[in-house]
């Protein structure tokens, strides 16, 4: 008897028809959200050249005890793009508006912000205030701390085999995203091939126009810090960023998940959504 593998595509689709698709206002379009469980709203907010495919390995896990809310950012994934002039504040206050659309602008919620979306995460916990119970930063951007050179991606636009693109999109993979290059998967790769498509700005279009200590300083939440050991966006200064949120947040604590790169919550999916269920219940 010959079993059926599902495919990448047969993977995403099952966990988006789980969920419930909405849309909210954003500039002359649209922000697409998907929402999947109940409980207590726990915002997902993905990186750069990203959509909520970054979180595609936490969403079934983390909605077993929580309301998962994913918005694919302005200028990524279904969304349609930010009013300009861009800037992280602008787009927490876009994201901010629709969440409290969807889950009552009275109600509490955490945010979790991986990369560039940690800078908007901590922009929409200082919009939200006290209704913000916690905030996770997955290898967020602008924490202040030093950044080390990185080797240049890979320009796969222009190449002319779809091979060829495949195979930019797994470098880019381990260049960037995934420390173990075993861990690259047929998903992963799907994944980063469809995001690159439908991404119209990258995260150093947003991260560079702002800053986590304007506004994570003064909040009353929590605050916690996950980092992949050879989170190439981070090393060697994984110190300096444990130390910046310890300055935001007195008290804030700060992981690093042994083994892992940028893509934490991807590349040790089991460990990172372990962690997010004991820092918010």
């Amino acid at each position: 008897m010959t079993i059926l593998q599902k495919t990448p595509a047969d993977t995403i689709a099952a966990i988006e028809r789980a969920g419930t698709r909405r849309s909210t206002p954003n500039a002359a379009g649209e922000v697409v959200w998907h929402i999947w469980g109940e409980g207590v709203p726990l915002v997902l907010l993905h990186g750069g050249t990203g959509s909520w495919l970054h979180w595609v390995r936490n969403i079934e896990d983390l909605a077993r005890d929580f309301m998962v809310v994913v918005p694919d950012i302005p200028g990524s994934g279904e969304s349609g793009d930010p009013a300009r002039p861009i800037s992280a504040q602008a787009i927490a206050a876009t994201i901010q508006a629709g969440l409290d659309a969807i889950i009552g602008a009275d109600t509490r919620f955490s945010l979790a912000g991986f990369s560039m979306g940690g800078l908007i995460a901590g922009y929409m916990t200082k919009l939200a205030g006290a209704r913000a119970e916690c905030l996770v930063l997955a290898g967020s951007t602008a924490t202040g701390a030093p950044r080390a050179a990185m080797e240049p991606l890979k320009s796969w636009r222009r190449l002319a085999t779809e091979a060829e693109k495949q195979e930019a999109h797994r470098q880019n993979l381990a260049i960037l995203m995934i420390h173990d290059p075993r861990n690259i998967d047929e998903l992963a790769l799907h994944a980063q091939a469809r995001n690159a498509n439908q991404s119209r700005i990258r995260g150093k279009h947003v991260s560079h126009t702002g800053s986590l200590a304007d506004c994570l300083p003064g909040m009353t939440g929590r605050l916690a810090g996950i980092w992949g050991e050879h989170d190439v966006t981070g090393v060697p200064y994984l110190a300096e960023r444990r130390q910046k949120l310890e300055e935001f947040r007195p008290g804030a604590s700060f992981d690093i998940v042994a083994g892992a790169g940028h893509w934490v919550q991807y590349e040790a999916h089991e460990v990172f959504n372990r962690r997010v269920r004991e820092l918010l219940m």
